[in-house]
């Protein structure tokens, strides 16, 4: 059997990790991902059933749970679950029995990039990247945008922290647009 090596995002055998500025830019590839989707009238008991699994409330609109195991709201009825991926490599089967059918659950891991950012007054470096009002993108929320025509997710982790989520096939050019803002930001 041949010997195969995992790549990150960018192409690298270890997450990559750069300063560019005042900000540092990390990959993050630890994480496993799954989309969370309610069946047909069963939006609330999916949602006592996701409050359950990450011991406190279900995200709501815009909403953001961190933890080890950790969610985001991306739609009604609909969220995205992460866990560490040495403990949760496939994730479905991790946490498909929990949802008795309620809800359907697709593996999303390799679907999808994650940087993390973080540096003082990032909201300066995210007026570059998009059109979010960060104001209101607090620690604890999350929110879709779209950053350089690519389709992302911004998760707020902490007022100097804040992790992009974008389609694996965009990794390149989405860390090229931070790190070209990065540069950019005035202090």
């Amino acid at each position: 059997m041949p010997n195969l090596t995992a790549l990150s995002p960018l192409g690298f055998t270890a997450p990559h990790k750069v300063v560019v500025s005042a900000y540092t830019i990390s990959e993050v590839t630890d994480r496993a991902m799954a989309s969370i989707t309610a069946r047909k009238g069963s939006a609330s008991a999916v949602k006592t059933i996701l409050t359950k699994i990450l011991n406190q409330s279900a995200p709501e609109v815009g909403g953001y749970c961190a933890g080890e195991v950790e969610a985001f709201w991306t739609g009604q009825g609909q969220w995205m679950l992460t866990a560490p991926f040495d403990d949760h490599e496939d994730i479905v089967a991790s946490f498909v029995g929990i949802f008795k059918g309620k809800a359907s659950l697709t593996e999303q891991t390799d679907g999808w990039c994650r940087f993390a950012i973080a540096g003082q007054d990032i909201d300066r470096l995210c007026s570059l990247l998009c059109n979010i009002d960060m104001r209101t993108l607090m620690a604890g929320k999350a929110n879709r945008t779209s950053i350089e025509h690519i389709g992302c997710f911004l998760v707020r982790i902490a007022d100097e922290c804040l992790h992009i989520i974008a389609p694996r096939s965009s990794a390149g050019s989405l860390y090229h647009a931070i790190s070209a803002a990065a540069k950019s930001v005035r202090f």
